[in-house]
């Protein structure tokens, strides 16, 4: 669903999936963040040589002015998983809220894996 704001101008529209390259920016800059996931599909993805968008792993649900955002990401390891989660609900709640005017209800995270720095083989959970 698109979020739609009238102006004075005419609308503003802003898709999901720019909701979604927004909030999969904001959780890449985060320390300990090593990328984001998509889950099973990821690793068969990657196999056949697939690109991903900047908004993988990051399922976005508009609700009026609300917004409610789902991520699924992999850390890497030695982080204090915990902290470094909350630093990504931080950012990309600020983030989507200061580019978009919308309001962020939720930034729910899901840790799929941990990989270890610079290895290219992910550590399943």
């Amino acid at each position: 669903m698109d979020d739609k704001n009238q102006t004075e101008a005419g609308s503003i529209r802003i898709s999901d999936e720019a909701i979604a390259v927004i909030a999969g920016l904001a959780a890449l800059e985060v320390e300990g963040v090593a990328s984001m996931s998509q889950g099973a599909v990821d690793g068969i993805a990657e196999m056949l040589g697939v690109k991903h968008s900047q908004g993988r792993g990051v399922k976005v649900e508009v609700r009026n002015e609300d917004v409610v955002i789902e991520i699924n990401l992999l850390v890497e390891f030695g982080v204090d998983i915990p902290m470094v989660c909350q630093k990504v609900q931080d950012r990309v709640r600020e983030s989507v809220e200061d580019m978009t005017g919308l309001n962020v209800s939720y930034v729910n995270i899901s840790v799929q894996g941990v990989k270890l720095k610079g290895d290219k083989e992910l550590k399943r959970i």
